[in-house]
């Protein structure tokens, strides 16, 4: 299964993993305060080493993605998960761009 790179995983930030939050919450009805309280009980699981943003992108690919392809009818091993954290990534830097234009 495909995975963000160690410089893409970097990258990811607070404002990113609001917007995954928000667009698993509307495209796919994910009951955010459940699933925060799922992702809360694995970070504290984790060494102090892990950063917020490692542990997010690690318990999206095991937890959230299997769901993603679940519900999209997918091969169990798609990179549903990925693809929507690149999505959120791309789509939050051409923002950026266009407002510095």
């Amino acid at each position: 299964m495909e995975r963000l790179t160690r410089e893409e995983e970097e990258f990811l930030d607070e404002a990113h993993i609001k917007e995954i939050w928000n667009e698993l919450h509307e495209r796919f009805g994910f009951n955010l305060k459940e699933w925060k309280k799922k992702f809360e009980q694995y970070v504290i699981k984790q060494t102090r080493e892990t950063s917020v943003m490692s542990c997010f992108y690690r318990f999206g690919h095991d937890h959230i993605n299997p769901i993603l392809n679940e519900i999209l009818c997918r091969q169990r091993l798609y990179p549903t998960f990925t693809n929507l954290v690149k999505f959120v990534m791309t789509k939050s830097s051409y923002k950026s761009i266009k407002k510095m234009k």
